[in-house]
């Protein structure tokens, strides 16, 4: 699995020399995106496991969508979307959970890297696919608190990678491999909020 959403900065600040420009926004949720499609070895059966460490499972009856609850944490299993997509969630039977697909998702599963800290490893988006999907993402939104946290972030980690030679290369090379209307929904929003990698990414 890999490691999504606002914990990601927590590693990306260290990533980037525990530099302050990089906000700490931290929630009790936890977003861990199962690939789709999953590339399982072996049946774990993680319902079972988070209950016996004390979560609850809050089960969305419309959507088939479980989520899990800890007076500490909550987690949630997410998938990237395929196709026209779907209302309800998907099966994931190695490991007996749920997961809720999710647009733009796609680019993360196939540019995370493995991190090792405090003698534990993850898997997390590279921080190049991080923003791009941010900055995607930030175009759905409905909440305009979410769509400019999304956006803030997207610019913050965005501008650190343009600092960096190979990060600047990284970004173009992903940009490139989106569809071309992600490309140009990515520009239009990068025009405004940043002419640095607005510059970088329109250049063929």
């Amino acid at each position: 699995m890999i490691l999504v959403g606002s914990w990601c900065q927590y590693y990306y600040r260290i990533l980037f020399d525990n530099t302050p420009d990089i906000p700490l926004i931290r929630t009790t949720d936890i977003d861990l995106l199962v690939p789709n499609p999953p590339k399982i070895e072996k049946n774990v059966d993680i319902d079972q496991l988070l209950k016996s460490l004390g979560f609850d499972s809050d089960y969305d009856y419309s959507t088939g969508i479980i989520k899990y609850v800890h007076p500490d944490l909550e987690i949630q299993f997410i998938t990237p979307e395929r196709g026209r997509g779907r209302d309800t969630a998907y099966d994931i039977k190695q490991l007996q959970i749920k997961a809720e697909g999710i647009r733009y998702l796609g680019m993360l599963q196939d540019n995370s890297f493995t991190m090792k800290h405090e003698d534990i490893s993850l898997r997390i988006p590279e921080p190049e696919a991080y923003v791009l999907q941010k900055i995607l993402a930030s175009r759905k939104r409905t909440d305009e608190d979410k769509r400019e946290k999304d956006l803030d972030t997207a610019f913050s980690i965005g501008e650190l990678c343009m600092q960096d030679h190979k990060r600047r290369r990284r970004m173009k090379a992903i940009f490139n491999n989106l569809p071309i209307k992600w490309q140009k929904e990515i520009l239009k929003t990068l025009r405004d909020i940043s002419p640095t990698m607005y510059s970088h990414l329109i250049v063929n």
